[in-house]
């Protein structure tokens, strides 16, 4: 029997996400050999998209078929306000079946996909919108310069920009610097280094708004829009990760007339599964243990109201709660007679 009116349906109103949903990719089935740092790495990350990141937004990582500890974790840190959407798989359905959950779900505009290895640094966000502003059809944009054209040169959205006057491009050579980073996220060799140090990139440039981005995207972290991302699923999935499946939300992206891009300096960076002397060191002058160590400070959305900000605060208290639930149930045993 149903008691009572349920209050969610006196216009209780439904939250409203943001702008920006970021989601991470987790699948850590032991914290043994090669997944040793690997829920180490998954925090780091997690605390620096929260330092990095300078919109509101909303967080999902979605496990993947992870072991007990590392799902316990990530329940502890849903709890503690630094996840917002929490989905944890006891199978792991390969990283393009859980991409397809994703792209599908995510209730943001702007949706931002990345591996669990993946650390944010401060502009990430604001150089990838200038990327997504300045080009009409950008439909994966990378916060780190793309270095392998995963389309194989079979690539033709970007042909589209060769008639048209705002835009320009040319090969050009990137920052050693920023190549030399690059190989050692991935665990390139001394000689693909080198070549890559030859190899000159394709940059396009939005002349009238001097907006540059190197052609070609990542598939450890790139920037969405959410129409886009509803049109590219569902992808096959076969594999737990495959490079030909990879390559399938390329070539939809491709086929669909959408640039990808990404930025000339790297505002990611690929950590792996070893938390080397760099990655420890960018921990530390960022402050992430620090930071994971006391509750997220969340940016409140826009849409809330004055008073529900003001009033927040004041409902956390133990005996102002108590109080109120026994005021609810009073009223709700008086007037459901």
């Amino acid at each position: 029997m149903r008691l009572g009116q349920n209050p969610s349906k006196d216009k209780l109103p439904a939250y409203q996400p943001p702008r920006l949903g970021v989601a991470l990719l987790a699948y850590i089935p032991s914290l043994a050999g090669y997944f040793e740092h690997s829920l180490e790495i998954l925090k780091y990350q997690i605390a620096s998209l929260h330092h990095a990141t300078s919109l509101a937004f909303n967080l999902l990582v979605f496990d993947n078929g992870s072991c007990a500890e590392v799902r316990s974790a990530l329940q502890q840190l849903h709890a503690e306000g630094w996840i917002d959407f929490l989905v944890c798989s006891h199978h792991n359905l390969g990283k393009i079946g859980a991409m397809n959950w994703i792209l599908a779900a995510l209730p943001n505009e702007l949706i931002c996909y990345a591996d669990s290895d993946v650390l944010f640094r401060p502009g990430w966000i604001e150089n990838s919108l200038k990327i997504l502003e300045a080009f009409p059809t950008a439909g994966m944009i990378s916060a780190q310069p793309c270095l392998d054209d995963v389309l194989r040169g079979n690539g033709a959205a970007h042909l589209s920009l060769a008639g048209d006057q705002r835009f320009q491009i040319e090969n050009r050579p990137l920052d050693p610097r920023v190549i030399e980073e690059y190989a050692l996220g991935v665990g390139l060799s001394s000689d693909r280094t080198a070549l890559l140090q030859k190899t000159d990139v394709m940059v396009v440039t939005r002349l009238d708004l001097g907006v540059h981005a190197v052609l070609g995207a990542t598939h450890m972290q790139f920037l969405m829009p959410s129409e886009v991302a509803r049109k590219m699923v569902p992808l096959p999935t076969t594999y737990g990760l495959g490079r030909e499946e990879d390559r399938n939300l390329d070539r939809r992206v491709d086929q669909a007339g959408y640039l990808h891009l990404s930025t000339l300096e790297a505002y990611v960076w690929h950590m792996g599964n070893i938390p080397d002397e760099k990655t420890l060191r960018e921990v530390q002058s960022l402050g992430l243990p620090e930071l994971l160590a006391s509750p997220p400070h969340r940016k409140s959305p826009e849409r809330q109201s004055r008073f529900l900000r003001a009033f927040r605060p004041l409902a956390r208290s133990r005996l102002l709660r108590g109080a109120l639930y026994r005021l609810y149930n009073f009223l709700f045993r008086l007037y459901s007679q």
